[in-house]
């Protein structure tokens, strides 16, 4: 099987402009980002998907395997489906390019499903991990992942969920772990 990575990144980011060149001890986060994934065996080939000359420069310079797509995409996935249409392979993981810590191990997790059942229909898999700090219920930056009894993802937002109807200070302050 054939098992491509894509990291898209973006050099226009509302939060903070230009983060895929950040400086994280000496090297660029999506070089932080590239190289963890390099350690997943599983990978086949690992790519970073861009729409921003500084950042396919930066990638080139540090051998990184990048590709330039549209700059209208209105989200990493759409820019993964581009790269899709380029490199052909049997299965597309999307690493966030903002994950310069992120372990093989964890990535590792999101390819087992189709390694394990490949005659299968599954189409896509989402990680999850429980929310231990209250204060995650309403981040914004923090997603949430509403599951049916199986586990499965049936809803993901960034909103608090269940979405409070009333004062949030209020519905939370009691909620216990």
């Amino acid at each position: 099987m054939k098992i491509i990575a894509v990291i898209p990144a973006r050099y226009q980011s509302s939060r903070f402009e230009g983060k895929p060149l950040a400086d994280i001890c000496g090297k660029p986060m999506i070089q932080r980002v590239y190289e963890q994934a390099l350690k997943v065996n599983e990978l086949t080939e690992v790519y970073v998907a861009t729409d921003d000359n500084r950042i396919f420069n930066a990638c080139t310079e540090k051998g990184i395997q990048v590709i330039m797509t549209s700059s209208k995409h209105a989200t990493g996935t759409d820019r993964i489906g581009e790269v899709a249409t380029k490199v052909i392979a049997d299965l597309y993981v999307n690493i966030q390019g903002d994950e310069p810590l992120i372990e093989p191990n964890t990535i590792k997790a999101a390819i087992v499903p189709f390694l394990e059942n490949e005659n299968t229909n599954i189409q896509i898999t989402n990680l999850k991990t429980l929310i231990h700090d209250p204060v995650d219920l309403i981040n914004f930056t923090v997603p949430k992942v509403i599951t049916n009894r199986e586990g499965r993802g049936i809803y993901l937002t960034r909103s608090a969920a269940p979405f409070p109807k009333g004062d949030i200070s209020i519905k939370y302050r009691n909620y216990s772990f």
